[in-house]
């Protein structure tokens, strides 16, 4: 019998026995009562060595559930810092790329600046240089129109005086 079952029959002879008149006291038969008690003494340590067990699991359980959450904390704390770590390396990595970037993007510019500044050096070097041979050009044909002028009026000279010079013995 288990020991809920005992009590509730314990009680049930308490409530059916007869009263003690002008007290609040029964009478209950001696025999029923400590049958029921060596019924409950050998019933209870079976059902307290079950509660034992019982609370031993329950201790056991939340002791592995504890564990398991602690390693389950652990675990995401590690997941955390490992992102956070990835998060830094990727953060650091944009930073250089950034860098990376921006440098490339300035010594471009720079490079840029340099090629106009030559380019428009090296196109003012080259207007000079033409102005210069177109002057030199201008002299030099001039030189030689001077010099053909020159020519041209010593062979119109020669050839007004071979004229004259017929025209003369034609008269004569």
């Amino acid at each position: 019998m288990k020991v809920e079952e005992i009590l509730e029959e314990m009680e049930n002879i308490l409530l059916e026995s007869g009263r003690v008149p002008f007290t609040n006291k029964r009478l209950v038969e001696e025999d029923d009562m400590a049958r029921l008690i060596d019924e409950l003494r050998d019933a209870m340590p079976s059902q307290l060595v079950e509660a034992g067990r019982i609370v031993s699991d329950r201790q056991r359980i939340l002791e592995e559930a504890q564990q398991k959450s602690d390693e389950i904390i652990q675990q995401a704390k590690a997941y955390h810092s490992k992102l956070t770590d990835e998060n830094l390396i990727t953060r650091q990595a944009q930073e250089q790329a950034n860098e990376i970037v921006t440098n490339a993007r300035k010594e471009s510019e720079q490079t840029l600046r340099e090629a106009e500044e030559k380019a428009a050096e090296i196109l003012d070097q080259a207007q000079k240089s033409a102005q210069e041979l177109a002057m030199d050009a201008a002299s030099y044909a001039d030189q030689v129109f001077e010099l053909v002028e020159a020519n041209l009026s010593q062979s119109l000279d020669t050839v007004r005086k071979g004229h004259e010079d017929l025209k003369q013995q034609f008269r004569r």
